[in-house]
This record gives structure tokens, C-alpha cells and sequence, in this order.
């Protein structure tokens, strides 16, 4: 009798526990290149959409750092999270849109490493004509299975090269 009210209140913990493991066997197979070249597309589609939802694609706690190169040789690092980029992204997209101010990418080129990609890409400011040769971002697979910018850095200038 005791022994049947021992694996009585032992199943549920080991059905969790199975469950818990298989999660996280899926969780921690990582993310292949063909679901972070879907990832990075649907980034670019909804930039040049100019679609709020991008913001959506980066966690709160995300880290986003723009160095700045003046033409003098001054350089300024600005660095943000996630939920400061998220918010700009919403209040200036319509003001991006009236302007035509985008990026376009070549030349992308995928590192995965387990739940973790970086996306390395030559972005070009459709409105100042430049290039930015050492743009990044890395997604993060999220315990959900879901994708998410955790990082990214980018090179702007004021000047414009048109």
C-alpha cells in the first residue's frame, strides 16, 4: 500500500521531468543557418516595410551599440538596451519612412553557435550613401523556440556621401 502512494506522488514528477528534459533536448539542438537566414529576412522585410514590428524582434534587455565617425576622426560610441531601441524604432519609423531612410545588406554571412547566431552583413544607408563594412547582430534562441536580436552594432556618420 505504502509503495502505490510512493509512485502515485512519483509519476507526476517523473512525467515532468521527461517532459522537462525533451524541451530542452529541442531547446538545445540550437538554431540552423536556414532559421537565422529566415530570422535576419524577415528583419530586413519589416525595416524596409518600415513596420513598427521590428521592435518586437529585440528582448528588453538587448544590447545595441552605434559608434558614430564624424568626418573630423571623432568617433562616439552610443550604447542602449533593447526596450531605449525599441522605443526610438516606434517613435521614429514615420519620420524614417518620409525621409526613405533605410538599410539595404550584402554580402550576409551566418557563425552559429548552439542557441546563438551571429549575422554579419556590409549595410548601406540608403539616405547618406555609405557603407557600414562591420555591421552585426546575434539572435538568441529563447526557451519558447522563438528568435530574438540579444546584440547589435552599427556604424553611422552624420555627413551624408550622396
Amino acid at each position: 500500500m505504502r509503495t502505490k502512494k510512493l509512485v502515485a506522488a512519483v509519476d507526476p514528477l517523473v512525467a515532468g521531468l521527461v517532459g522537462a528534459l525533451l524541451a530542452c533536448s529541442a531547446w538545445g539542438q540550437g538554431i540552423t543557418s536556414v532559421e537565422g537566414k529566415k530570422f535576419f529576412e524577415r528583419y530586413v522585410a519589416l525595416g524596409e516595410a518600415y513596420d513598427v514590428a521590428v521592435a518586437d524582434l529585440y528582448l528588453d534587455n538587448s544590447r545595441i551599440v552605434s559608434l558614430r565617425r564624424y568626418p573630423t576622426g571623432q568617433q562616439k560610441t552610443l550604447e542602449m538596451t533593447g526596450a531605449q531601441w525599441k522605443q526610438l524604432i516606434r517613435g521614429a519609423m514615420p519620420l524614417a519612412k518620409l525621409k526613405g531612410d533605410r538599410s539595404e545588406y550584402k554580402n550576409v554571412r551566418l557563425e552559429s553557435a548552439g542557441n546563438l547566431v551571429r549575422v554579419r552583413a556590409d549595410r548601406y544607408s540608403v539616405l547618406k550613401c555609405y557603407w557600414d563594412k562591420n555591421y552585426y547582430m546575434v539572435i538568441r534562441q529563447q526557451s519558447d523556440g522563438s528568435l530574438r536580436i540579444v546584440e547589435e552594432y552599427a556604424e553611422t556618420q552624420p555627413q551624408s556621401d550622396c
